[in-house]
């Protein structure tokens, strides 16, 4: 089976690290990458910065060669795992997710991941340094 390695970005400027990183697993893997942007709601054009900080990102990702993907969801976390599943991804960069102080908040789509899709690769970039996990 072909690899294939998926980023998971948001519109922030950290996401190019993510897409970078992720170009770099492609390269050792010689897989396919493919970078995913998933906006709640029903639009992603509703923030002209927003558009166009993501434009950005997705032609970066276009130039090293990675399959780009725009969706609309209000499950975040199920969208990823769908998209997961339907493209037979066998490996996740995420960025790191934000320290929640609520309980029911903990529950992070990487754990979300780890736990629906074991044998599928994960690595997750902190804001200071690069952590990898394996299945």
């Amino acid at each position: 089976m072909k690899q294939k390695v998926l980023v998971c970005i948001t519109i922030q400027e950290n996401s190019r690290r993510l897409i970078s990183q992720g170009f770099s697993i492609t390269e050792s893997m010689h897989a396919s990458l493919h970078i995913l942007h998933i906006r709640r709601g029903e639009t992603i054009f509703d923030n002209p910065e927003s558009s166009s900080l993501l434009e950005d990102l997705f032609d970066y990702g276009s130039e090293l060669g990675g399959e780009v993907h725009f969706l609309c969801s209000n499950d975040i976390t199920q969208t990823i795992l769908d998209f997961i599943i339907d493209n037979h991804i066998t490996h996740i960069v995420l960025g790191e997710a934000p320290i929640v102080t609520d309980l029911d908040a903990r529950e992070t789509v990487c754990s979300k991941l780890l736990e629906t899709l074991p044998n599928v690769n994960i690595s997750v970039l902190s804001r200071e340094d690069y952590k990898y996990q394996q299945a």
